[in-house]
């Protein structure tokens, strides 16, 4: 019986691996057949600059700085309850950036000039200072992770073998490992206050790439729909909410299963559904003001939004899929006490938010800056319609599989939760606090 459930397990990890290993060895291609060919294997237009790639941009951006910002709140703050999820949101928060970048990279129409942006600095460039944003963010979140995890990688090494003993020693980068839990809750101690440090640092460095994002946008005035101060507190509210979103559904499907677990994901579920409700607040004002004011760029471009061509973006991906289903299943008894339903409500908002950034990016630029202009030059270049080709398509899930299938590694192969005291309660009987 056990060595049928152990095979059953075994393919069922092969078809996993597998698929995603197909799906973005396809990205790949796809992404070459882009750097060959350039954006003409897009749907992009003239007037269209933007689409598919830079509304993943934000959406995985989003997700690594709201994840962060969560992940960091914990031991800023001294919120130990959550720390099992600690490391989980760190680990979400550094593919999300590899994510981020590998799209906001293939959609530069010169990608290996972007080393250029160190080089020739500009002060006086938002981008420039969002780069040097990043250049830092990138360097704090892997120390803050390995930080947290140095005491059970170096443990690791003593009870492993063959490649993955090398590979967890290669990890400890020569830190020793932790002979007895005295010295274990010893080295955590001094973790948590590295960590503490790097995460105040860290905050202050996700807040400002956040908002530097949201600011790219902002600064448009030709974009009125973009052109509002308060876009940089959206974004940094659907960032947050996206995140808690993502780590409800890892942590209720993939967290430890112990005494912890519902109060944990259910924390996780209170925090998207309540961060969930001020973006629509946020929304509703936004949407409310365009049309009180009556501006026409306003109007056209909310018409878009909720009866254009792709209505089913807002009214089932935006409205169904990103706020209500998981509100509901948050709010309701039966649902509320589930691990299993908050984490679909958790993915449910992860799919939902994805048309959020969709209907950001695109609505804009489908209606003409000046009357007429969509009917001014007959040209398949000139086009006001944006739908994305399959080339797009390819890359974007190839990419997206590519960043799962490392994140699932690290997860099966890194030590997520604390396995040295863990290890020690079953050798010794004894509770660990």
């Amino acid at each position: 019986m056990a060595l049928r459930i152990a095979l059953e397990k075994r393919n069922q990890l092969v078809l996993y691996y597998g698929g995603l290993a197909i799906l973005s060895l396809i990205g790949m291609i796809a992404i070459g057949v882009r750097l060959v060919y350039g954006m003409s294997v897009t749907s992009l237009s003239s007037p269209i600059a933007w689409g598919m790639w830079v509304a993943f941009y934000i959406y995985f951006i989003g997700l690594s700085a709201g994840s962060f910002l969560l992940a960091a709140s914990i031991y800023v703050f001294g919120i130990y309850r959550y720390e099992k999820v600690g490391r989980i949101a760190l680990l979400s928060a550094l593919f999300s950036l590899i994510a981020g970048f590998v799209f906001v990279w293939i959609d530069l129409g010169q990608p290996w000039r972007a080393w250029k942006m160190f080089t020739r600095w500009n002060y006086t460039s938002l981008l420039a200072w969002e780069g040097v944003a990043y250049l830092f963010y990138a360097l704090v979140l892997p120390i803050m992770l390995w930080t947290l995890m140095r005491c059970d990688i170096a443990d690791l090494v003593r009870h492993t073998m063959g490649w993955r003993q090398r590979l967890y020693r290669l990890l400890t980068f020569g830190f020793r490992c932790p002979e007895s839990e005295s010295e274990y809750q010893r080295c955590h101690r001094e973790s948590l206050r590295i960590v503490k440090t790097l995460g105040i640092i860290g905050i202050v460095i996700a807040i400002v790439i956040r908002g530097g994002t949201a600011a790219l946008f902002a600064v448009v005035v030709a974009k009125p729909y973009w052109n509002t101060a308060l876009l940089p507190v959206i974004f940094l509210v659907s960032a947050l909410a996206s995140a808690a979103a993502l780590l409800t559904f890892l942590y209720a499907f993939f967290g430890r299963k112990d005494e912890d677990h519902l109060a944990i994901t259910r924390g996780m579920a209170r925090l998207m559904a309540i961060l969930i409700g001020v973006e629509l607040f946020l929304f509703a004002n936004e949407l409310l003001i365009g049309l009180y004011g009556k501006v026409p760029e306003h109007l056209e471009i909310y018409y878009a939004i909720f009866f254009g061509p792709f209505p089913y973006t807002f009214w089932i991906g935006h409205l169904l899929l990103g706020a209500i289903i998981p509100m509901t299943l948050v709010l309701l008894p039966h649902t509320r006490n589930s691990a299993f339903w908050l984490g679909l409500g958790g993915l449910s908002a992860l799919i939902g938010i994805v048309a959020v950034r969709l209907n950001f990016v695109i609505p804009p630029y489908v209606v003409p800056v000046l009357e007429g202009l969509d009917h001014a030059i007959h040209q398949p270049r000139w086009a006001y319609s944006y739908f994305p080709s399959f080339w797009e398509w390819a890359s974007s899930i190839g990419t997206i599989a590519l960043v799962v299938l490392l994140f699932s590694l690290a997860f099966q192969f890194l030590p997520i939760f604390h396995e040295f005291p863990e290890r020690l309660k079953s050798q010794e009987g004894g509770a660990v606090q």
